[in-house]
């Protein structure tokens, strides 16, 4: 099986459980897998991995910058090998009209500004962790909250992320690994 790099951008820590739930079922799989925080050092030259995942979470309308310069910087690589992106987004959680379409202007937005086309992409949605925000990112994130029909309940944290989706992604990266076509 093959080596595979996962690298993630992450504001609060939800990104990297989702990366490590992917590595999860790609190790289940057979596969060496390095989870790496965007802009942090990997262990090998990406060249040697013979696959990419990059993910990232969208916080006020943008994934993270070093999430978005890996993928300008490392572009013909990712297309190169089997690769793909997922974004950890509270939006997909949001019962608000035309929030669905947002998500697909962020994933558009990073294609645009990478120059780079996943084969595959996932969208999931993030957590409300309100125990690691300040005061004043509390009460934004519970207006958010309250318009898009999540809690607003800040005395714990809220995990909206479909984690079978998370685990069908991560099977479905596994099958381009193998030269298959992706389930999804």
């Amino acid at each position: 099986m093959g080596r595979v790099l996962v690298l993630y951008g992450t504001s609060e820590g939800h990104t990297h459980d989702v990366a490590a739930r992917i590595a999860e079922v790609l190790r289940a799989e057979g596969h060496s897998v390095d989870v790496v925080r965007a802009g942090a050092e990997q262990s090998g030259p990406l060249s040697d991995y013979d696959g990419v995942l990059v993910g990232g979470s969208i916080h006020m309308g943008s994934y993270q910058k070093a999430v978005t310069e890996f993928a300008s910087r490392n572009r013909t690589v990712l297309e190169s090998v089997p690769s793909g992106l997922f974004t950890v987004c509270l939006t997909a959680a949001s019962s608000t009209p035309g929030d669905s379409e947002k998500l697909h202007e962020f994933v558009d937005g990073f294609v645009g500004a990478t120059g780079w086309q996943p084969p595959i992409a996932g969208v999931f949605a993030g957590a409300l962790q309100y125990t690691k925000y300040g005061f004043v990112k509390r009460k934004v994130m519970k207006r958010i909250a309250r318009d898009g029909g999540m809690s607003e309940d800040t005395s714990r944290d809220w995990d909206y992320t479909d984690w079978q989706a998370v685990e069908a992604f991560a099977s479905d990266y596994a099958r381009l690994l193998r030269g298959e076509p992706a389930a999804g």
